[in-house]
């Protein structure tokens, strides 16, 4: 069997003995959403910009946060330093900018691989104009597979 479909063989029998175990405990199977201050101090520190508006998130949206932020120490240090950037801009949208920004994502994904590449590159041309610094610090992200 080739290596890259053994991975994922095996992922998906982790994933379905974990969502096994959890049914089978009458648990959740999302992740338990929590107001601020049950959070741990690590996802706080790493979810900080988010801290005046964590408890009115929908519960969904915390969830993706703290897995996310459960992720985020065995990230490599350039890819937490980009999440960094990217959580404070994030926290700095307007609500109507954050809906306008999700719409756009949604677009991106329903992209063809080649167009979505380059419009994720004009994207990037276009912030960097407006921020030099700031896209002079972080390279561009690699390709996801």
């Amino acid at each position: 069997m080739h290596t890259s479909i053994k991975k994922l063989f095996k992922k998906s029998i982790i994933a379905a003995i974990t969502l096994i175990a959890v049914l089978s405990l009458g648990l959740p199977t999302e992740a338990m959403a929590a107001t601020w201050q049950e959070l741990t101090p690590q996802q706080q520190q790493i979810l900080a910009p988010l801290a005046n508006e964590w408890n009115t998130l929908p519960k969904k949206r915390q969830n993706n946060y703290i897995a996310i932020a459960n992720r985020y120490p065995s990230l490599t240090p350039l890819k937490q330093q980009r999440f960094q950037e990217q959580i404070v801009r994030w926290a700095k949208l307007t609500p109507a900018q954050r809906q306008q920004a999700r719409e756009k994502r949604k677009e991106l994904n329903q992209l063809p691989p080649e167009k979505r590449e380059a419009e994720i590159q004009a994207l990037r041309e276009k912030h960097a104009k407006k921020h030099p610094v700031a896209a002079s610090s972080v390279p561009p992200a690699s390709p996801t597979p």
